[in-house]
């Protein structure tokens, strides 16, 4: 019995990264269940990203100067707190959305793989089925031929720095690597930037551009005239 939109909605909005095969075969079916799970994760990214951001201390001060007065002293503060949260949240936002627009591709990339990269690299079994790979890549406006795609075993859309992209685990002689297909980036070609123990080889391809991530003793490069052979960007001449 396939799941019903109402049903994955919940689903994902309890758990964004869900990557349960009945999940994903229900991510897959039409494009309002992609658009409502790129959203959920998008949301989830944002979220995270903010509450890294430390709150005002003036708040936290006028906060714990709340606690502590008599109850009968405090019975309008609700809603001035509530007021004062409010603030609080709006300006989280925007000091979250000015951080993201100067990110450099290495902060995205360090960002976006720390969220759940190395749990996709462990869940990452089993070879991915065909036309999954195709309905994926084919909304991205590109395609992964066979010498790629018969080694993805995992794929799902992610954002990117101007848009929707693809992140990919895949196998390789040296162990699974990750890749991150961003088709509206671009990146300085042949670039190897380094984060948390891990490091990705930046590509620039005919249209957008891709890293290879792995650890930091695997040859990253070592992927790239697999990827500049198989993976063919800009059908449509976007």
């Amino acid at each position: 019995m396939s799941m019903n939109f109402s049903e994955f909605k919940k689903l994902i909005g309890a758990d964004p990264w869900n990557r349960d095969p009945e999940t994903l075969r229900a991510r897959n079916s039409a494009p309002e269940f992609e658009k409502a799970a790129t959203e959920a994760e998008a949301f989830e990214e944002k979220l995270q990203s903010a509450l890294q951001i430390q709150p005002p201390v003036d708040l936290l001060a006028e906060i714990r100067g709340i606690s502590q007065q008599p109850i009968q002293q405090r019975s309008w503060m609700p809603l001035a707190l509530a007021a004062s949260l409010l603030i609080a949240v709006g300006a989280v936002g925007m000091v979250w959305k000015q951080a993201r627009q100067g990110d450099s591709v290495e902060s995205y990339l360090a960002d976006h793989y720390s969220t759940d990269g190395p749990a996709l690299v462990a869940q990452a079994t089993d070879l991915v089925a065909q036309q999954d790979v195709y309905n994926i890549m084919a909304s991205l406006n590109a395609t992964v031929d066979q010498p790629l795609s018969d080694r993805i075993k995992f794929i799902k859309f992610c954002p990117t720095p101007e848009g929707r992209g693809a992140h990919m685990v895949v196998s390789t002689s040296q162990g699974p690597m990750t890749i991150i297909f961003m088709p509206k980036t671009q990146v300085t070609d042949g670039e190897m930037v380094s984060f948390d123990q891990m490091h990705a080889f930046l590509l620039n391809l005919e249209h957008g551009s891709a890293a290879v991530i792995g650890k930091q003793s695997q040859s990253v490069e070592s992927l790239e005239a697999v990827l500049r052979e198989s993976l063919k960007t800009g059908l449509l001449g976007a």
